[in-house]
C-alpha cells in the first residue's frame, strides 16, 4: 500500500511540473477521434464554385501551374492566368473531392488538409481585382532570392533555394533520394536549423543596439521568413518557440523546452486537427522533443556534441521515418557530423552573396563561387556515404502497431526515468529542491 501511495505521488509531481503536456495529449487524443473518419469535403465534387481571395503560394509544374489562394488550392491548366503573390483574385472552377484523392498508400486529401487545404478545383475563369502589399512584398523577396540564387549558382542553385527556401520540389530525384538515404534530409526542409542559424546571423549584425530592440528585428525578420520559406509545421514551430525563448529572456524566467514544445502543439492542433497526419509536424515536434529530452542524457556519455544530438533526434523519429518511407540509414551519424557543419557556412555566404548582388555583382560572384565549392564538398561526402553497400537498409512496410508499441515503450521509459529523477531530488542526491527553497 505504502509503495502504491508514493508510485502516486511520483506521478503526480511528475505530471505537475508540466502541465501543458497532458493538456497536449487531452487534444492530441480529441484530434485522432475527431479525424478518424472520412474526410468531409467543404463543397461536393465537380461543383462550380466562386473563389474570392489572395493568392499566398504559386508553384509552376510542368503541365499546369498550382495557387493556393486562402484555402483553396487551385489549379491553372490554361496558362492564361498569369498570377503573382500578392494578387488578389476572383476565380471560377470545378471542384473536387479530398475524400476522393488517394493514390496507392498515399492519402493525398487528408495530407492537402494538414495543410490547411479546405478546397482542391481546376481554374476557368479569373480576374485580378486587387493587391496585398504585403503578401506581394514577400513574394518578391521569394522571387529575388530564387532569381539571384539561379544566376550567381547555376547548377547548384536548386540545392541552395530547396536549403534556403524550402523549394524541394526543384531538386532532381536522384538529389533528393542521396539526402533521403544518408539521414541527412532536414538540410533541404526549412526547419529549425535554419531558424537558428538566421538568428544567429540577425543577431551578430544588430550586436550593437539595445538587446530588446534587437529582439524585435530578429522575430520580425523571422515571421517574415515564415511566410517567405512557405510556412510549414516545421518552420511555424521553430519560429515560435524563437518567440517564446525571447519572452522568457525579457520576463528573466527559465523556459522549459518541453513545455513550450506541448504549447505550440497544442495550439496547432487546435487550429486544424489534421495537422497531426502532416509528417513534416511529426518530425519536427518529435525530433526536437527527442533532442530537448535526450541530447544531456547521451552527451554525457559519449561526450561528443555532433553525434549526440543526431542519435537523440533519431530515437523518437526513428519510426516514423521507417514507416513512412520505408527504410533508415545506417550512417545517419556519420552524415550529419561530416555535412551538416558546413550547412550554416552555405547560409551566411548565400545571404552575403544575395546582398552583395545589387551593389557589388563581381564580388556577389566570388563570394557565391567560394560557397560553390563547399557545396561541392557537401555533395562529395554523401556521396561517398551513400555508395557504401550498408549505409541504408529497405524495409517492407511496417504494420502500425509497431508505431504504437514503440512510442508506448518510450514514453513508458521517460516516465520511469521521470520518477527516479523526482525521487533523488527528494532524496536530496541533486539538490534540486532545496536550492529552489533557500532562493
Amino acid at each position: 500500500m505504502e509503495k502504491s501511495r508514493n508510485l502516486f505521488e511520483r506521478l503526480r509531481v511528475f505530471f505537475i511540473r508540466r502541465p501543458s503536456v497532458i493538456l497536449f495529449f487531452c487534444i492530441f487524443i480529441i484530434a485522432i477521434l475527431s479525424t478518424k473518419g472520412e474526410l468531409v469535403d467543404s463543397v461536393d465534387a465537380n461543383q462550380t464554385i466562386y473563389i474570392r481571395g489572395t493568392v499566398v503560394s504559386e508553384v509552376k509544374k510542368e503541365r499546369y501551374t498550382q495557387y493556393r489562394i486562402g484555402e483553396c488550392l487551385v489549379n491553372d491548366y490554361s496558362g492564361k492566368a498569369d498570377l503573382e503573390v500578392g494578387d488578389i483574385v476572383e476565380a471560377i472552377g470545378k471542384s473536387k473531392a479530398l475524400s476522393d484523392m488517394k493514390f496507392d498508400d498515399f492519402n493525398y486529401g487528408r495530407y492537402l488538409k494538414s495543410t490547411g487545404i479546405e478546397v482542391y478545383c481546376v481554374m476557368s475563369e479569373c480576374k485580378k481585382v486587387g493587391i496585398s502589399k504585403a503578401y506581394k512584398m514577400i513574394g518578391a523577396i521569394r522571387e529575388y532570392i530564387k532569381d539571384t540564387n539561379a544566376y550567381l549558382y547555376k547548377e547548384k542553385s536548386d540545392f541552395i533555394n530547396s536549403m534556403l527556401l524550402g523549394e524541394k520540389d526543384l531538386m532532381s530525384d536522384e538529389d533528393k533520394r542521396m539526402f533521403s538515404r544518408t539521414g541527412v534530409s532536414h538540410i533541404i526542409a526549412v526547419s529549425g536549423l535554419h531558424v537558428g542559424i538566421l538568428c544567429t546571423l540577425v543577431g551578430f549584425i544588430g550586436r550593437r543596439i539595445n538587446i530588446a530592440f534587437n529582439m524585435v528585428i530578429v522575430n520580425i525578420v523571422l515571421f517574415i521568413y515564415f511566410y517567405i520559406a512557405g510556412g510549414s509545421p516545421s518552420i511555424g514551430r521553430a519560429v515560435v518557440s524563437s518567440v517564446f525563448a525571447d519572452i522568457c529572456f525579457v520576463l528573466d524566467r527559465k523556459r522549459d523546452g518541453i513545455s513550450t514544445l506541448a504549447i505550440i502543439a497544442s495550439v496547432m492542433i487546435f487550429l486544424n486537427p489534421f495537422v497531426i497526419y502532416n509528417t513534416g509536424f511529426q518530425l519536427s515536434f518529435l525530433a526536437t522533443f527527442s533532442i530537448v529530452y535526450f541530447y544531456p542524457i547521451i552527451n554525457k556519455r559519449i561526450k561528443f556534441s555532433a553525434a549526440s544530438v543526431t542519435i537523440a533526434a533519431n530515437i523518437m523519429t526513428l519510426p516514423i521515418i521507417v514507416y513512412s518511407f520505408d527504410g533508415i540509414s545506417i550512417l545517419s551519424v556519420i552524415s550529419n557530423v561530416l555535412a551538416v557543419p558546413f550547412v550554416a557556412f552555405v547560409v551566411y555566404i548565400d545571404v552575403a552573396s544575395i546582398f552583395l548582388f545589387e551593389i557589388f555583382p563581381f564580388i556577389a560572384s566570388i563570394v557565391a563561387g567560394l560557397n560553390s565549392v563547399i557545396i561541392t564538398i557537401i555533395y562529395f561526402i554523401l556521396e561517398k556515404v551513400d555508395e557504401i553497400w550498408f549505409s541504408y537498409i529497405q524495409f517492407t512496410q511496417l504494420d502500425f502497431s509497431f508505431l504504437v508499441i514503440y512510442y508506448i515503450i518510450i514514453i513508458l521509459g521517460i516516465i520511469y526515468y521521470e520518477i527516479k529523477v523526482v525521487e533523488e531530488q527528494r532524496n536530496g542526491l541533486q539538490g534540486y529542491y532545496r536550492r529552489n527553497e533557500t532562493e
